[in-house]
């Protein structure tokens, strides 16, 4: 008898542990959900007509998240990254699965880019933007040279609240 109810007691200590261990998965899957980037699509229109669907990212989280692990974007989409201040921006190509260029805006107005900016490229090469900007859309390499995006062009941004 005394042996069945050891049994028993291991048995409810066991179910236990079982039921604590998935309650603690639960709750770090809750966590790690809550950290993934929601983020919501805009659109830039460029001065030749051409509309690129972008991804906003304006919270430090999503900046760092950038397009890192993120399946390679069509020629007609994008990220675009809001700054609060105008600052030189320095971006790196850290996880990125494809090439891209790198367009760098102050305001609306075009101030320079980075065409074909390769993924993990030497030494973690770091591309600033050529002067204080406020804005910075990343597109899909070739981008900038097949819709003859010029140094002074100006977009048309156009941003949806969250």
């Amino acid at each position: 008898m005394q042996n069945f109810s050891r049994k028993w007691i291991w048995l409810v200590v066991i179910l236990c542990l079982v039921g604590l261990v998935t309650i603690w998965f639960s709750e770090i899957r809750t966590f790690v959900s809550s950290q993934s980037v929601e983020r919501r699509a805009s659109s830039v229109e460029l001065s030749n007509g051409m509309t690129v669907v972008v991804e906003i990212a304006d919270t430090q989280q999503e900046r760092v998240q950038g397009l890192s692990g993120h399946a390679p974007l069509a020629d007609s989409q994008g990220m675009l990254f809001l700054f609060e201040t105008k600052e030189i921006q320095g971006f790196w190509m850290k996880d990125m699965l494809f090439p891209i260029d790198i367009i760098w805006i102050d305001g609306d107005t075009v101030v320079g880019f980075q065409q074909d900016a390769q993924p993990e490229t030497p030494a973690k090469t770091i591309f600033y933007s050529p002067e204080p900007v406020d804005r910075v859309l990343e597109v899909s390499a070739g981008f900038v040279a097949r819709n003859e995006v010029r140094v002074g062009d100006v977009l048309d941004v156009e941003l949806v609240d969250k």
